[in-house]
């Protein structure tokens, strides 16, 4: 997957421990790829469970659910804007009220 962080992202994401993680999971209850995450979370780092993986961008760990690429094409860019994560690619803005919380 190629996955890239924005520096305005990097800047609110720069104080995350080095023994945590993001974890992205999509919402399995939406109907709409637009809003299948609303928050990226950090918890403690961990090996993935059978069905996650871990991604490697900009420096950090993220732990996604195996079927995470494809629901983004295979390119996820995350922004930071208006006080909120974005996630996007060259496409389209799949979610651009996306918030971080401490697990």
């Amino acid at each position: 997957m190629k996955m890239t962080v924005t520096d305005s992202a990097k800047k609110q994401l720069k104080d995350i421990p080095e023994d945590k993680m993001l974890q992205l999971s999509l919402d399995r209850g939406s109907c709409d790829i637009v809003n299948t995450l609303y928050e990226m979370r950090v918890v403690p780092k961990r090996n993935p469970a059978e069905y996650e993986k871990i991604l490697e961008a900009e420096k950090l760990s993220i732990l996604v659910d195996h079927d995470f690429e494809e629901a983004y094409d295979h390119e996820l860019t995350i922004d930071y804007s208006n006080n909120f994560f974005v996630f996007k690619n060259k496409n389209q803005t799949f979610n651009n009220r996306i918030g971080l919380r401490y697990v």
